[in-house]
């Protein structure tokens, strides 16, 4: 915990030395579907078509491209081939690729618990990680799965979440399109199990105001993308306390092609920064920020509007305080601050890049990427220092992952090549 921030401090605590260097506060990105780790970057340019945008899975694979739907790649053909070891690692290498590049808080979307023994891999490899972790438990959108996935809920939280005195919280997850029925059946679990739950899109074709006035929806939500949804649905999420992220690069890579920040902060509304999922791009959270500021200062040019609000400050509130807010962890992360966790960012700046710094948010916003993140704590402890992951072997886990990467690609009888360079 921070005890106190102050230009001097007497302690007898060990002293680092922060010459040359920017610190600021671990990012926290609320939505991140860290199990595709060992199909990181498989997907050039999506071609995701409007049917499997809606995420239903009557909507036949062979409608699509199947080298470059996200939808088909990742949930018809490789999701259901996962076993818990593929879980595993995959997940653990998600997160260490967030923890090398500064992002200290993850929520952990993870909608492939086919089996208890799939969602425990997943929850181990947060533990193993160090990363301050959300997992979000969600069924697979694709084939089959255990029919106890929901009593399931309640075995996970007692074994790995039953004290709140750790770095791991946990909460439900559903796609916002999913049948209601089966969404109310999530919700009354949330309720029995006091989680938050996560809702990846798909909110608009709820009957949201009935969800708030029978009170299922209590404030301890989050939708992701928060695309779609009508002027008056918006205003009913906001009223109820829902909170949105918004995922910059894909919502202009996939269909959506606009990120609708400005129309939630039109309505006071800020959202937080996430980077959804790695198949399609690095996990990196400086690119989010890049791609969110421009995306944002662009649209209100293109408007005729001023453009003064869309600011680096913001930006990076965007990617740390928002997101912890969406996390739930909105009174323990994403600020510098006495009381809060000791969750921070160290940025080298004695190289070409930032030197000199000049201003402070302008070198963190738009200049710096997760190649210049020296050190990173959370909780107190060093996981990165002088630009290493502490205590990680990386050489035995990169052979667990190139073993679960050949796996996959072979049982799917992937028609690429492990290393493609195709467009």
């Amino acid at each position: 915990m921070i005890v106190d921030i102050a230009p001097h401090i007497e302690s007898d605590a060990a002293v680092v030395d922060l010459t040359d260097t920017i610190v600021f506060p671990g990012f926290c990105d609320p939505h991140v579907h860290s199990w595709e780790g060992a199909l990181a970057r498989l997907i050039p340019n999506n071609l995701t078509t409007v049917e499997e945008d809606s995420g239903l899975p009557e909507y036949a694979d062979e409608r699509s491209s199947p080298t470059r739907s996200y939808f088909n790649v990742l949930h018809h053909q490789f999701a259901p081939l996962y076993e818990p070891e593929d879980m595993y690692i995959g997940t653990l290498f998600t997160m260490l690729t967030a923890l090398s590049g500064g992002i200290t808080t993850v929520c952990d979307n993870m909608h492939n618990a086919r089996t208890y023994e799939h969602a425990a891999a997943a929850v181990e490899a947060l533990v193993d990680s160090g990363i301050r972790g959300v997992h979000a438990y969600g069924r697979p959108r694709v084939g089959s799965w255990d029919a106890d996935v929901l009593r399931n809920a309640a075995r996970l939280r007692d074994t790995y979440f039953a004290t709140d005195k750790q770095r791991l919280t946990m909460r439900m997850y559903a796609l916002g399109r999913d049948h209601l029925a089966e969404i109310r059946e999530i919700l009354r679990v949330r309720r029995e199990l006091d989680l938050w739950v996560t809702f990846d899109s798909g909110l608009e074709t709820q009957p949201l105001r009935e969800l708030y006035e029978r009170g299922e929806f209590d404030g301890r939500e989050t939708l992701n993308h928060a695309c779609f949804l009508s002027a008056e649905q918006k205003k009913q999420m906001r009223d109820g306390g829902t909170r949105v992220n918004v995922c910059p690069r894909l919502e202009t890579q996939f269909r959506r092609g606009h990120v609708p920040y400005l129309e939630w902060t039109d309505l006071g509304v800020y959202p937080g920064l996430s980077n959804d999922n790695p198949a399609t791009y690095a996990v990196d959270m400086f690119a989010e920020m890049h791609a969110l500021y421009g995306h944002g200062r662009a649209s209100r040019h293109r408007e005729g509007e001023r453009a003064e609000e869309v600011t680096l400050r913001e930006t990076l509130r965007a990617a740390t305080t928002r997101g912890a807010d969406n996390c739930g962890l909105g009174d323990v992360a994403g600020k510098l601050a006495p009381g809060r966790a000791a969750d921070l960012v160290v940025l080298d700046t004695d190289n070409v890049l930032l030197t000199p710094i000049n201003n402070a948010y302008t070198s963190v916003v738009q200049a710096a990427h997760a190649g210049v993140v020296r050190d990173v704590m959370v909780d107190g402890c060093f996981v990165k220092w002088d630009s290493r992951l502490v205590d990680v072997d990386f050489a035995s886990l990169k052979q667990r992952v190139l073993a679960s990467q050949e796996r996959l690609l072979r049982r799917a009888g992937w028609q690429l090549g492990p290393i493609d360079f195709t467009d």
